[in-house]
């Protein structure tokens, strides 16, 4: 009975060692070199600024790459149906130029280059060489929302 029982712990132990053999034959194998993107829930979006404050193209800059990162939005330039967000900047106070900037957001649909687009939403507000971070996760989290809430002016 001693050597039955033995046995029986050999057979299981035998069979949770193998498919941990197994998992490691996989991690010998090299990860991907780039992730590979979602196109489940992708939107096209363009970017453009008007503005000529360093605050603001920061935030332009932060904000495209903060978009580009992401597996929720495509970047494109070409000529389809996609989510434009248009932001314009001025310098809060031309005399101190690095203090501020105050922005306008503007988030369109448009069909195509030659249609006239949709008005989504707008925001307003001033910013500070410090908060633009934090201004860039609050506008691709809106952006977010509203590709989500118009995702049938896509189909």
């Amino acid at each position: 009975m001693h050597t039955f029982f033995r046995a029986c712990v050999l057979v299981l132990a035998l069979s949770l060692a193998v498919p941990a053999l197994a998992a490691d034959a996989q991690l010998g194998k090299p990860a991907p070199d780039k992730p590979v993107k979602s196109s489940e829930r992708s939107t096209v979006i363009t970017v453009i600024h008007e503005g000529t404050d360093s605050i603001g193209a920061r935030l332009s800059t932060r904000l495209k790459e903060t978009l580009n990162a992401s597996n929720l939005f495509q970047l494109n330039e070409k000529d389809m149906p996609k989510l434009r967000l248009l932001l314009n900047t001025v310098s809060e106070f031309p005399e101190r130029p690095g203090v501020g900037s105050v922005y306008s957001v503007t988030w369109v649909f448009s069909q195509s280059e030659n249609n006239l687009g949709y008005l989504l939403a707008r925001d307003l507000g001033a910013v500070s060489a410090d908060e633009v971070d934090a201004l860039t996760n609050k506008l691709v989290e809106r952006t977010d929302g509203l590709a989500v809430k118009y995702r049938y002016l896509f189909q």
